[in-house]
Protein backbone atom coordinates (compact mmCIF):
# COMPACT_ATOMS: atom_id res chain seq x y z
CA UNK A 1 0.00 0.00 0.00
CA UNK A 2 1.49 3.53 -0.79
CA UNK A 3 1.53 5.90 1.81
CA UNK A 4 2.18 10.16 0.73
CA UNK A 5 5.12 11.73 2.35
CA UNK A 6 2.49 14.02 3.85
CA UNK A 7 1.24 11.24 5.89
CA UNK A 8 4.28 9.84 6.92
CA UNK A 9 5.26 13.07 8.35
CA UNK A 10 2.08 13.77 10.25
CA UNK A 11 2.55 10.49 12.17
CA UNK A 12 6.26 10.60 12.53
CA UNK A 13 5.29 14.28 14.25
CA UNK A 14 2.05 13.23 16.46
CA UNK A 15 3.88 10.00 17.52
CA UNK A 16 6.75 12.80 19.14
CA UNK A 17 3.86 14.44 20.72
CA UNK A 18 3.98 13.52 23.92
CA UNK A 19 7.54 13.58 24.35
CA UNK A 20 7.59 17.15 22.60
CA UNK A 21 5.34 18.42 24.95
CA UNK A 22 7.15 17.76 27.52
CA UNK A 23 10.03 18.93 26.56
CA UNK A 24 8.50 22.31 25.56
CA UNK A 25 7.02 22.67 29.15
CA UNK A 26 10.05 21.88 30.77
CA UNK A 27 12.14 24.67 28.65
CA UNK A 28 9.09 27.04 29.51
CA UNK A 29 9.60 25.92 33.18
CA UNK A 30 12.87 27.12 33.53
CA UNK A 31 13.65 29.61 30.94
CA UNK A 32 17.78 30.64 30.56
CA UNK A 33 19.17 33.62 29.29
CA UNK A 34 21.19 33.85 25.72
CA UNK A 35 24.34 31.81 25.96
CA UNK A 36 23.03 30.58 29.48
CA UNK A 37 20.65 27.89 27.96
CA UNK A 38 22.70 24.83 29.87
CA UNK A 39 19.25 22.95 30.97
CA UNK A 40 17.25 23.78 27.77
CA UNK A 41 20.31 22.41 25.31
CA UNK A 42 21.23 19.67 27.81
CA UNK A 43 17.33 18.19 27.67
CA UNK A 44 17.24 18.32 23.44
CA UNK A 45 20.58 16.87 23.01
CA UNK A 46 19.83 13.76 26.14
CA UNK A 47 16.46 13.19 23.66
CA UNK A 48 18.09 13.49 20.18
CA UNK A 49 20.99 10.94 21.65
CA UNK A 50 18.66 8.91 23.14
CA UNK A 51 17.04 8.83 19.61
CA UNK A 52 19.61 7.75 17.71
CA UNK A 53 21.13 11.15 16.48
CA UNK A 54 24.53 11.67 16.00
CA UNK A 55 24.85 14.58 18.45
CA UNK A 56 27.82 17.23 18.70
CA UNK A 57 27.93 19.26 21.48
CA UNK A 58 29.57 22.61 21.90
CA UNK A 59 30.00 23.72 18.42
CA UNK A 60 31.30 26.97 17.44
CA UNK A 61 32.92 27.26 21.19
CA UNK A 62 29.43 27.59 22.48
CA UNK A 63 28.50 25.37 25.26
CA UNK A 64 24.83 25.37 24.04
CA UNK A 65 24.85 24.92 20.97
CA UNK A 66 24.90 22.08 19.12
CA UNK A 67 24.25 19.97 15.62
CA UNK A 68 22.31 16.41 15.47
CA UNK A 69 22.27 14.50 12.10
CA UNK A 70 21.08 11.82 10.36
CA UNK A 71 22.55 10.27 7.20
CA UNK A 72 20.18 8.43 4.96
CA UNK A 73 20.92 4.58 4.76
CA UNK A 74 20.74 5.47 0.62
CA UNK A 75 23.89 7.57 1.43
CA UNK A 76 24.66 11.16 1.57
CA UNK A 77 24.26 12.16 -2.08
CA UNK A 78 20.77 13.95 -1.94
CA UNK A 79 20.19 17.59 -0.54
CA UNK A 80 21.39 18.40 2.99
CA UNK A 81 18.43 19.54 4.48
CA UNK A 82 18.71 21.78 7.58
CA UNK A 83 16.49 22.81 10.46
CA UNK A 84 16.95 25.29 13.42
CA UNK A 85 15.98 25.36 17.00
CA UNK A 86 16.12 28.42 19.72
CA UNK A 87 15.71 28.08 23.13
CA UNK A 88 16.72 31.27 24.62
CA UNK A 89 14.65 33.30 26.99
CA UNK A 90 13.82 36.99 27.64
CA UNK A 91 14.82 38.63 30.59
CA UNK A 92 11.40 39.24 32.91
CA UNK A 93 9.16 37.78 30.63
CA UNK A 94 10.38 34.35 30.41
CA UNK A 95 9.42 32.78 27.14
CA UNK A 96 7.48 35.78 26.04
CA UNK A 97 8.66 34.88 22.25
CA UNK A 98 7.84 31.38 22.58
CA UNK A 99 11.57 30.00 22.31
CA UNK A 100 10.12 26.36 24.01
CA UNK A 101 8.18 25.89 20.92
CA UNK A 102 11.10 26.93 18.11
CA UNK A 103 12.65 24.31 20.22
CA UNK A 104 10.35 21.24 20.06
CA UNK A 105 9.36 22.71 16.55
CA UNK A 106 13.30 21.89 14.98
CA UNK A 107 13.66 18.37 16.93
CA UNK A 108 9.81 17.80 15.01
CA UNK A 109 10.99 18.44 11.77
CA UNK A 110 14.15 16.43 12.18
CA UNK A 111 11.95 13.38 13.29
CA UNK A 112 9.52 13.89 10.18
CA UNK A 113 12.58 14.08 7.68
CA UNK A 114 14.25 11.23 8.73
CA UNK A 115 11.26 8.97 8.90
CA UNK A 116 10.86 10.08 4.99
CA UNK A 117 14.01 9.14 3.97
CA UNK A 118 13.89 6.01 6.10
CA UNK A 119 10.94 4.64 4.64
CA UNK A 120 10.83 6.06 1.10
CA UNK A 121 14.68 5.22 0.58
CA UNK A 122 15.48 8.68 -0.08
CA UNK A 123 19.48 9.78 -0.07
CA UNK A 124 20.42 12.65 1.91
CA UNK A 125 21.04 14.37 5.17
CA UNK A 126 18.83 16.11 7.33
CA UNK A 127 20.19 18.05 10.81
CA UNK A 128 18.82 20.39 13.63
CA UNK A 129 21.27 23.28 14.49
CA UNK A 130 20.36 24.17 18.54
CA UNK A 131 21.21 28.44 18.28
CA UNK A 132 21.74 29.47 20.97
CA UNK A 133 21.37 33.52 22.21
CA UNK A 134 18.66 34.61 19.43
CA UNK A 135 17.49 37.57 21.58
CA UNK A 136 20.86 39.11 21.77
CA UNK A 137 24.28 38.34 21.14
CA UNK A 138 23.47 36.45 17.82
CA UNK A 139 24.06 32.53 17.80
CA UNK A 140 23.29 31.71 14.29
CA UNK A 141 25.66 34.52 13.38
CA UNK A 142 28.53 33.00 15.17
CA UNK A 143 27.81 29.23 13.96
CA UNK A 144 28.04 30.99 10.22
CA UNK A 145 31.10 32.31 11.16
CA UNK A 146 33.12 29.20 12.23
CA UNK A 147 31.35 27.15 9.51
CA UNK A 148 28.67 25.18 11.28
CA UNK A 149 26.41 25.25 8.19
CA UNK A 150 28.60 24.76 5.42
CA UNK A 151 27.38 22.31 3.48
CA UNK A 152 23.90 22.98 3.79
CA UNK A 153 21.80 23.29 1.24
CA UNK A 154 18.22 24.64 2.90
CA UNK A 155 17.73 26.22 6.21
CA UNK A 156 14.09 26.48 7.61
CA UNK A 157 12.69 27.11 10.78
CA UNK A 158 9.36 28.59 12.70
CA UNK A 159 8.60 30.76 14.62
CA UNK A 160 5.57 32.06 16.53
CA UNK A 161 3.13 35.60 16.58
CA UNK A 162 0.24 36.75 15.67
CA UNK A 163 -0.31 35.89 12.38
CA UNK A 164 1.35 33.68 9.54
CA UNK A 165 3.41 34.78 6.81
CA UNK A 166 5.95 32.89 4.33
CA UNK A 167 7.52 36.23 3.51
CA UNK A 168 8.30 38.13 6.59
CA UNK A 169 11.48 40.64 5.76
CA UNK A 170 12.27 41.54 9.20
CA UNK A 171 14.30 44.75 10.18
CA UNK A 172 18.40 44.99 10.13
CA UNK A 173 19.30 45.53 13.71
CA UNK A 174 22.48 46.80 16.07
CA UNK A 175 22.48 46.64 19.32
CA UNK A 176 24.91 48.71 21.81
CA UNK A 177 26.11 49.11 25.09
CA UNK A 178 26.82 52.72 25.91
CA UNK A 179 28.93 53.61 29.22
CA UNK A 180 29.68 56.94 30.30
CA UNK A 181 32.23 57.82 33.09
CA UNK A 182 32.27 61.25 34.97
CA UNK A 183 33.44 61.98 38.78
CA UNK A 184 31.69 61.57 41.84
CA UNK A 185 31.22 64.39 44.04
CA UNK A 186 29.13 65.26 46.80
CA UNK A 187 25.79 66.36 45.26
CA UNK A 188 25.07 68.94 48.07
CA UNK A 189 28.50 70.30 49.06
CA UNK A 190 30.66 70.44 45.96
CA UNK A 191 28.51 69.33 42.94
CA UNK A 192 30.98 71.81 40.71
CA UNK A 193 33.80 69.37 41.56
CA UNK A 194 31.23 66.29 39.83
CA UNK A 195 31.42 65.83 36.15
CA UNK A 196 27.83 63.85 36.33
CA UNK A 197 27.75 60.51 34.11
CA UNK A 198 23.87 60.44 34.83
CA UNK A 199 23.19 63.51 32.88
CA UNK A 200 25.59 62.46 29.78
CA UNK A 201 22.64 59.12 30.09
CA UNK A 202 19.62 61.63 30.12
CA UNK A 203 21.21 63.87 27.47
CA UNK A 204 21.77 60.90 25.10
CA UNK A 205 18.07 59.48 25.63
CA UNK A 206 16.47 62.76 24.80
CA UNK A 207 18.30 63.68 21.76
CA UNK A 208 17.57 60.32 20.57
CA UNK A 209 14.22 61.22 21.00
CA UNK A 210 14.52 64.29 19.65
CA UNK A 211 16.33 62.11 16.42
CA UNK A 212 13.36 60.12 15.81
CA UNK A 213 11.68 63.38 13.95
CA UNK A 214 14.43 62.98 11.15
CA UNK A 215 14.08 58.98 10.99
CA UNK A 216 12.25 57.61 8.26
CA UNK A 217 8.74 55.29 9.51
CA UNK A 218 10.17 51.69 8.78
CA UNK A 219 13.60 52.79 11.30
CA UNK A 220 13.02 52.07 15.26
CA UNK A 221 15.29 53.03 18.05
CA UNK A 222 14.72 52.28 21.40
CA UNK A 223 16.59 51.70 24.72
CA UNK A 224 16.80 51.74 28.20
CA UNK A 225 19.19 53.27 30.88
CA UNK A 226 20.26 50.14 33.01
CA UNK A 227 23.29 52.51 35.19
CA UNK A 228 22.27 56.16 36.08
CA UNK A 229 23.76 56.40 39.83
CA UNK A 230 23.12 54.67 43.20
CA UNK A 231 22.34 57.70 45.45
CA UNK A 232 20.96 61.23 45.57
CA UNK A 233 23.33 63.21 47.02
CA UNK A 234 26.13 61.34 45.32
CA UNK A 235 27.01 62.94 42.03
CA UNK A 236 26.62 60.05 39.08
CA UNK A 237 30.42 58.80 37.79
CA UNK A 238 29.20 55.95 36.04
CA UNK A 239 25.87 55.57 33.68
CA UNK A 240 24.99 52.52 31.18
CA UNK A 241 22.49 52.69 28.47
CA UNK A 242 21.20 49.35 26.40
CA UNK A 243 20.41 50.85 22.56
CA UNK A 244 19.08 49.10 19.64
CA UNK A 245 18.57 50.62 15.75
CA UNK A 246 16.48 48.87 13.59
CA UNK A 247 16.34 49.15 9.84
CA UNK A 248 14.72 48.09 6.65
CA UNK A 249 18.15 47.81 4.85
CA UNK A 250 21.73 47.21 5.13
CA UNK A 251 22.98 49.98 4.24
CA UNK A 252 20.49 52.09 6.29
CA UNK A 253 21.59 50.20 9.25
CA UNK A 254 25.07 51.89 8.44
CA UNK A 255 23.76 55.28 7.90
CA UNK A 256 21.63 54.84 11.29
CA UNK A 257 24.29 53.69 13.32
CA UNK A 258 26.76 56.91 12.68
CA UNK A 259 24.04 59.02 13.51
CA UNK A 260 23.14 57.26 16.75
CA UNK A 261 26.66 57.15 17.46
CA UNK A 262 27.55 60.76 17.40
CA UNK A 263 24.43 60.93 19.87
CA UNK A 264 26.37 59.10 22.53
CA UNK A 265 29.55 61.28 21.46
CA UNK A 266 27.68 64.81 21.97
CA UNK A 267 26.50 63.79 25.15
CA UNK A 268 29.77 62.87 26.46
CA UNK A 269 31.30 66.34 24.97
CA UNK A 270 27.95 68.26 26.66
CA UNK A 271 28.93 66.77 30.00
CA UNK A 272 32.64 66.38 30.08
CA UNK A 273 32.76 62.63 30.67
CA UNK A 274 34.43 59.92 28.78
CA UNK A 275 32.14 57.08 27.11
CA UNK A 276 32.62 53.71 25.73
CA UNK A 277 30.60 51.99 23.09
CA UNK A 278 30.67 48.13 22.84
CA UNK A 279 28.55 46.92 19.36
CA UNK A 280 26.80 43.78 19.07
CA UNK A 281 26.60 41.98 16.19
CA UNK A 282 24.46 43.22 12.80
CA UNK A 283 21.53 41.08 12.47
CA UNK A 284 20.80 41.29 9.04
CA UNK A 285 16.87 41.63 7.59
CA UNK A 286 15.58 38.20 6.70
CA UNK A 287 15.11 37.35 3.11
CA UNK A 288 12.13 34.12 2.65
CA UNK A 289 12.30 32.12 -0.49
CA UNK A 290 9.50 33.19 -2.69
CA UNK A 291 8.68 29.47 -3.51
CA UNK A 292 9.25 27.98 -0.49
CA UNK A 293 7.52 30.83 1.19
CA UNK A 294 4.44 30.30 -1.33
CA UNK A 295 3.84 26.70 -0.62
CA UNK A 296 4.17 27.36 3.47
CA UNK A 297 1.69 30.06 2.87
CA UNK A 298 -0.63 28.02 1.16
CA UNK A 299 -0.89 24.95 3.81
CA UNK A 300 -1.36 27.73 6.36
CA UNK A 301 -4.06 29.34 4.51
CA UNK A 302 -5.63 25.72 3.69
CA UNK A 303 -5.59 24.99 7.92
CA UNK A 304 -6.77 28.23 8.92
CA UNK A 305 -7.86 30.45 5.78
CA UNK A 306 -7.63 34.05 6.62
CA UNK A 307 -4.64 36.11 5.04
CA UNK A 308 -1.23 36.35 5.64
CA UNK A 309 0.86 39.31 7.73
CA UNK A 310 2.41 41.62 5.77
CA UNK A 311 4.76 44.35 6.76
CA UNK A 312 5.51 42.75 10.23
CA UNK A 313 8.68 44.38 12.02
CA UNK A 314 11.47 43.13 14.60
CA UNK A 315 14.41 41.73 13.67
CA UNK A 316 16.32 37.84 13.88
CA UNK A 317 19.72 36.29 13.73
CA UNK A 318 18.64 34.14 11.06
CA UNK A 319 18.67 36.78 8.45
CA UNK A 320 21.79 36.24 8.64
CA UNK A 321 21.92 32.99 7.07
CA UNK A 322 19.39 34.22 4.87
CA UNK A 323 21.76 36.19 2.93
CA UNK A 324 23.64 32.92 2.46
CA UNK A 325 21.43 29.97 2.37
CA UNK A 326 18.38 29.16 0.56
CA UNK A 327 16.03 29.35 3.40
CA UNK A 328 12.30 29.66 5.02
CA UNK A 329 11.49 31.39 8.48
CA UNK A 330 7.90 30.51 8.85
CA UNK A 331 5.93 32.33 10.90
CA UNK A 332 2.74 30.75 12.75
CA UNK A 333 0.04 32.25 14.53
CA UNK A 334 0.73 31.33 18.58
CA UNK A 335 -2.81 30.81 19.91
CA UNK A 336 -5.50 32.29 18.07
CA UNK A 337 -5.76 35.04 20.40
CA UNK A 338 -4.11 37.58 18.73
CA UNK A 339 -1.63 38.01 21.77
CA UNK A 340 2.05 39.86 20.64
CA UNK A 341 5.40 38.39 21.02
CA UNK A 342 7.39 40.14 24.00
CA UNK A 343 4.40 40.23 25.80
CA UNK A 344 3.40 38.33 29.57
CA UNK A 345 0.51 37.24 27.28
CA UNK A 346 2.72 35.59 24.75
CA UNK A 347 4.44 34.05 27.91
CA UNK A 348 1.70 32.13 29.40
CA UNK A 349 -0.15 31.55 25.51
CA UNK A 350 3.35 29.90 24.73
CA UNK A 351 2.69 26.66 27.33
CA UNK A 352 -0.85 26.40 26.09
CA UNK A 353 -2.28 22.70 24.56
CA UNK A 354 -3.23 25.38 21.81
CA UNK A 355 0.22 26.60 20.73
CA UNK A 356 1.80 22.94 20.99
CA UNK A 357 -1.25 21.42 18.77
CA UNK A 358 -0.53 24.87 15.83
CA UNK A 359 3.44 23.94 16.35
CA UNK A 360 3.10 20.48 15.24
CA UNK A 361 1.18 21.79 12.32
CA UNK A 362 3.83 24.48 11.11
CA UNK A 363 6.31 21.56 11.54
CA UNK A 364 4.40 19.32 9.59
CA UNK A 365 4.06 22.17 6.92
CA UNK A 366 7.77 23.02 7.03
CA UNK A 367 8.29 19.48 6.52
CA UNK A 368 6.44 18.51 3.95
CA UNK A 369 8.22 21.35 2.27
CA UNK A 370 11.62 19.93 3.11
CA UNK A 371 10.58 16.47 1.84
CA UNK A 372 8.92 18.23 -1.50
CA UNK A 373 12.80 19.32 -2.28
CA UNK A 374 14.53 16.24 -1.32
CA UNK A 375 12.21 13.96 -3.50
CA UNK A 376 10.88 16.45 -6.40
CA UNK A 377 13.45 17.62 -8.65
CA UNK A 378 11.32 20.13 -10.53
CA UNK A 379 10.41 22.03 -7.59
CA UNK A 380 14.24 22.13 -6.12
CA UNK A 381 14.54 23.66 -9.49
CA UNK A 382 12.38 26.31 -8.76
CA UNK A 383 13.37 27.25 -5.66
CA UNK A 384 17.19 27.39 -6.53
CA UNK A 385 15.88 29.87 -9.18
CA UNK A 386 14.07 31.75 -6.81
CA UNK A 387 17.04 32.15 -4.52
CA UNK A 388 19.15 33.33 -7.85
CA UNK A 389 16.64 36.34 -8.88
CA UNK A 390 15.96 37.22 -5.97
CA UNK A 391 16.37 40.93 -5.33
CA UNK A 392 19.33 42.58 -3.60
CA UNK A 393 19.37 45.42 -2.17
Amino acid sequence: MLVSVDKIIGEAIDDASADLRRLSLAIHSNPELAMEEVDASRLLTEYLDSAGYAVERGVAGLETAFVATFESAEGADGLCVGFCSEYDALAALGHGCGHNLIAISGVAMLIAIRRVMERCGVPGTVKLFGTPAEERVGGKILMLEKGVFDGVDVLLMVHPTAGYTGAWHSQCSLSLAVEYFGRAAHAALAPWDGINAGSAAIIAMQTLGVLREQLKPDWRTHGIITAGGRSANVVPDHSAIEYTVRTQWPGELAVLRERVLRVFESAALATGCTHKVVEELAYLDNRDNAVLGRMFEDLMQEKYGGHPVRGMGASTDFGNLSHRFISLHGMYDLDGSGSSNHTIEFTKGAATDAAHHRTLFAAKAVACIAAKCLVDRDFWESVKKAHRERPER
